[in-house]
């Protein structure tokens, strides 16, 4: 019998998903995985008139469990395997923070390990009340990437993100949110995916031009900028000098809304 493919990227109209699919495992995500995942990212970028970008998981009860940890004594046991190994979970996570576009992670169910460093990674975390948050390296004797450990810093600040990988504790969305890691907490799976279906058709209407700036700014100040320099002079200029800076003056004198195309 055919194996399904363990990542699926599809399109719906601006809006392309793309889907942890070993619900069985509860998604955990297989060296393999991570090695194909930014190759599917480059995909999805390369598809025209891409304005959002969705992270979620199959099945009804894990975004993901984390990294396969069954195939760790044949993927992760020498100290060259390791490199490797962790040289493609970061390959994967940049590859998403990298995406021009906004990237969502829709979570339900488990969001664990390395799995909740994927969704870190996005620029945003929606989920439903039933989901749950765990960074466990301190379970198995793991340090995570400096890159890594960076984006939990930046999302919940310094002594929340020592709690978090030290314990390996676990936490509801509701706890998510009041420290930072979830931005948005859904009643159940069904609200959780009509609210991204509203909120990626909301970016779609804005101007690509800005959310690809803001993106680029963000990581700069999280990265230590603190003052306007000629990079992000650079990045005003052009959005000035874009059609969508010209729609947008436009459609507010015609008093309609803009179309950014």
């Amino acid at each position: 019998m055919t194996q399904p493919d363990p990542l699926l990227l599809t399109r719906d109209g601006a809006v392309a998903t793309l889907m942890l699919n070993r619900p069985d495992r509860l998604n955990a995500i297989t060296y393999s995985m991570f090695l194909q995942l930014p190759k599917l990212i480059d995909e999805a970028r390369a598809m025209p008139g891409i304005r959002a970008l969705v992270l979620r998981g199959a099945g009804i009860k894990a975004f993901s469990a984390g990294a396969d940890i069954t195939e760790f004594e044949t993927t992760r046991m020498t100290r060259e395997q390791a490199a490797a190994y962790d040289d493609a979970v970061l390959a994967a996570e940049e590859a998403i923070a990298a995406f021009p576009a906004p990237t969502i992670a829709a979570v339900h169910g488990h969001c664990y390990g390395g799995g909740c460093s994927l969704a870190i990674s996005c620029d945003m975390r929606f989920a439903a009340a039933g989901a749950r948050f765990a960074i466990t390296p301190a379970k198995l004797g793991l340090v995570y990437q400096l890159r890594s450990t960076k984006r939990l810093v930046d999302l919940v600040g310094p002594s929340r993100a020592k709690i978090i990988l030290m314990s390996g504790a676990d936490y509801s969305a509701a706890q998510a949110r009041a420290f930072g890691l979830a931005d948005e907490v859904y009643s159940d799976p069904d609200a959780l995916d009509a609210g991204v279906r509203e909120f990626t058709a909301l970016l779609a209407a804005r101007s690509g031009v800005t959310q690809r700036a803001v993106k680029e700014t963000v990581a700069r100040i999280t990265d230590g900028a603190t003052h306007d320099d000629a990079a992000h002079a650079q990045l005003r200029a052009a959005a000035l000098d874009s059609p969508d800076y010209a729609e947008g003056v436009r459609a507010f004198l015609e008093r309609r809304p803009p179309d950014f195309g």
